[in-house]
């Protein structure tokens, strides 16, 4: 097979993975969501009870190949992740893919996010429901 077919059936492969996975998140009720290209602060209310799912979008353009994200109030630390993708990806996927917290406060909580590197990347926040 040459690498022309291989790139059009890995890409056509791609849309297909992320097609799925954005109709599964449908299901999900949007909390919060911004897009970083440097060292940024937000704000968003979070409550107990209630599961939530981070995700990164790193688009075809490009994100950093690495980021970190702090979520907390005050000393409380409920979140605390480095992602990491794979820079020969066509997609940037970033791992860990998708994970889950909670929160034992309602209230205000800072998301810190710091990229490692150049490059644009959508952040969110969605309450699963579960």
């Amino acid at each position: 097979m040459d690498e022309e077919l291989k790139s059009k059936i890995l890409i056509i492969l791609t849309i297909l993975v992320f097609g799925y996975g954005f109709y599964l998140s449908l299901d999900d009720e949007y909390v919060f969501g911004a897009s970083v290209s440097d060292e940024s602060v937000f704000e968003v209310n979070l409550t107990t009870d209630v599961k939530y799912k981070f995700l990164i979008d790193g688009g075809l353009l490009g994100g950093p190949l690495h980021l970190d994200v702090t979520i907390s109030k005050g000393s409380y630390v409920p979140f605390d992740e480095s992602f990491k993708t794979d820079p020969t990806d066509t997609y940037k996927v970033y791992y860990p893919y998708e994970p889950m917290f909670t929160v034992k406060e309602n209230g205000t909580y800072q998301v810190h996010v710091n990229p490692g590197s150049s490059g644009s990347c959508d952040i969110a926040i969605f309450d699963t429901h579960g």
